[in-house]
């Protein structure tokens, strides 16, 4: 079955899940602290996972990304970069290492078909080896070159979103969720899988929820980001404004592959809405996406401005 015929089955949702999930609001005791909830957690469990891809970026030129902190995730990915023990670990990339493979059983064949006797000799084994590395740094190549490609086409490559996953057999993540609930007032919600990237201005953590995750999660709201700025720019930052953008990815498993309901929503100086397909503001309204996954190829089956959507809201309430 193709791509496209399984976009024609992409199941139905109800858009009433879509009101109030994302939240983010100014810490009332803390004023350079601003606090990324999850709300309405009860209604995501019926999706096999649940993606939230946040985005800021301050107007005011005075701040720049070191100056304010996307906490927990940016301390997570300093350690592990800097081969520190953390509750993520690195996403395994195994079709570097099955390239690899690929390249070094060829050369075993190639020895074979030429020359059998050579095929136990060190200079086999040296050009093996090689071919296996050669093929594992290849495969970036390869895949970068799909992605580039296919960036404009309907039909497209897609590599993996999420650099880092959750390591969940361990006692001390039970109590560093408690902690958690103590620190910040209000039960948090970790994502099975994660990415941080800091640009020069602007931030982003992508968050990947299991419905595992969702429906052992009791509580309807849940903490799962705060952002802390340095006190010196928190008042600049409030006076300046910013933009706040949310991509949210409500995922359906079939047998092979996966459908994805997508929107974008963003608050603009305070001012919720999306671009349109001309790159043009609307106000109050959401860009919603269906799309098809088979393996790392994407389909994208329907595209639309959804209006009167909230997906995401500042402060406490509206």
């Amino acid at each position: 079955m193709t791509l496209c015929a399984l976009a024609h089955k992409i199941p139905k949702m109800n858009y009433n899940v879509l009101n109030h999930l994302v939240r983010l609001q100014q810490n009332p005791e803390f004023p350079n602290i601003y606090d990324v909830e999850l709300e309405n957690v009860p209604a995501l469990r019926a999706y096999e996972s649940v993606e939230v891809h946040l985005v800021l970026y301050p107007f005011s030129r005075q701040i720049i990304s070191d100056t304010y902190k996307f906490y927990p995730f940016e301390e997570y990915a300093n350690e592990i970069s800097t081969r520190r023990r953390s509750v993520y670990s690195r996403v395994p990339q195994p079709a570097n290492s099955l390239f690899g493979i690929f390249l070094g059983i060829v050369i075993i064949l190639f020895f074979l078909a030429i020359k059998p006797s050579e095929v136990a000799s060190l200079q086999s084994f040296v050009a093996i080896l090689g071919a296996y590395f050669i093929g594992k740094d290849l495969w970036q190549d390869i895949e970068a070159l799909f992605v580039n490609v296919s960036k404009d086409w309907r039909v497209r490559y897609q590599t993996g979103y999420y650099a880092y996953q959750l390591e969940r057999n361990t006692t001390l993540t039970h109590y560093s969720a408690l902690a958690r609930e103590q620190r910040y007032g209000k039960a948090s919600l970790l994502p099975e899988r994660m990415e941080f990237i800091s640009s020069s201005n602007s931030k982003t953590a992508r968050l990947k929820f299991s419905s595992g995750d969702l429906r052992r999660f009791e509580q309807n709201t849940a903490h799962i980001l705060a952002i802390r700025l340095d006190p010196a720019v928190a008042a600049e930052f409030a006076s300046a404004g910013y933009m706040f953008s949310v991509k949210l990815s409500l995922n359906e498993r079939g047998l092979l592959w996966r459908y994805a309901h997508e929107f974008f929503q963003s608050l603009n100086a305070g001012q919720r809405g999306c671009l349109d397909f001309s790159n043009e503001w609307t106000n109050d309204a959401a860009h919603a996406r269906e799309a098809t996954f088979i393996g790392n190829l994407r389909y994208l089956a329907s595209q639309r401005l959804g209006p009167a959507i909230t997906i995401v809201r500042a402060g406490a309430g509206e």
